[in-house]
């Protein structure tokens, strides 16, 4: 899905109609049964619990919402997750070599640790960051 995880009043088609069965004219006359569709997915809620519009257009607004949180939640996993499968750095301790992806640069294990090596290495990634901007 290539949706936003916000939704907004635009991405919202609501139908108002009149409902069936017990309750009386005011139900079967009055249009005050909810259809509320989510554009971009195409997920639906309908509401006809009750005798008030804005209760059935509550009750309809969070039956959508429950439906559409679980997929904004995986799509936001889904992209929290997909920057995170490079390596950018690889701590090699028997081999003692610290190897930088971006910088192809390898450094000494040992000097890294100990803090000789790690300046050199934050200088080294200062100054590609100054680059690539």
């Amino acid at each position: 899905m290539s949706w936003p995880n916000t939704v907004t009043k635009s991405d919202l088609k609501i139908d108002y109609f009149s409902g069936t069965g017990a309750g009386g004219t005011n139900r079967n006359k009055n249009k005050n049964c909810v259809r509320m569709t989510h554009i971009p997915t195409g997920l639906k809620s309908v509401c006809q619990d009750f005798r008030s519009k804005s209760q059935n257009l509550k009750t309809a607004f969070r039956r959508l919402a429950d439906q559409l949180v679980p997929l904004m939640k995986k799509e936001a996993q889904k992209k929290r997750f997909a920057a995170g499968n490079k390596r950018i750095r690889t701590y090699h301790q028997p081999r003692n070599t610290v190897q930088d992806k971006r910088l192809k640069k390898t450094y000494s294990y040992s000097d890294v640790m100990e803090g000789d090596g790690l300046c050199q290495l934050l200088e080294d990634i200062q100054k590609n960051s100054h680059t690539e901007a």
